[in-house]
């Protein structure tokens, strides 16, 4: 019994398509070495804008096939200045001390085809997708399509947060009064190194 050419075309179409390689899944938070961020508070006034500036530099970046596994974050302002581990996996970020120990979850596995989720008795939820209205400051190659994420708690207001391709949260909104305004924002991105270290 010989089949005919036309009822073998979809059997082998859909063998194609199963033979494609897969996409790796975005990866939303920084984690390039040397990928540093800036982000200010558009809500304050200058130059207390400008004096709480916050920088973000990923120091160490351990890379497994597909995404990051082990990033270390480094935050500065004229304050001070504290590291993050932020372990990688499925798609989720989360927080973890020097030993390993689960701090925050950040973002959840399978990121963002989970509805929400709660850590610490705050409850996320993902809202959609969005174009970024600052993209501008970003390289043509970087993608400008993000992911809200709203947070409730308790006490406190609730905030939304747009979750970009390796870059993580760019904008965050807090509701106030019935309106929502911005507080914290991405302003600034490239990469730096850092000084060399010299031996006596």
């Amino acid at each position: 019994m010989r089949w005919p050419l036309r009822s073998l075309a979809p059997v082998a179409l859909l063998a194609c398509l199963a033979c494609q390689p897969r996409v790796p899944a975005p990866v939303y938070g920084p984690w390039e070495e040397g990928l540093t961020l800036a982000f200010e508070d558009p809500s304050r006034p200058q130059p207390q804008r400008m004096a709480e500036r916050l920088q973000l530099r990923v120091a160490r970046s351990t890379l497994a096939p597909g995404t990051p596994t082990l990033v270390q974050l480094d935050l500065t302002n004229l304050k001070g200045r504290m590291s993050l581990l932020a372990k990688h996996h499925d798609g989720g970020i989360d927080l973890v001390g020097d030993g390993g120990q689960l701090l925050a979850v950040v973002l959840p596995a399978h990121f963002p085809e989970v509805p929400g989720w709660v850590d610490h008795g705050i409850e996320f939820r993902v809202l959609g997708r969005a174009t970024w209205g600052s993209a501008a400051i970003l390289p043509a190659t970087s993608d400008p399509i993000g992911v809200w994420v709203e947070a409730r708690t308790p006490l406190g207001p609730r905030r939304r947060t747009l979750y970009l391709p390796n870059l993580g949260g760019v904008e965050t909104l807090e509701e106030r009064n019935g309106a929502w305004i911005p507080v914290n924002r991405l302003v600034g991105r490239g990469f730096t190194d850092l000084p060399a270290f010299k031996r006596p």
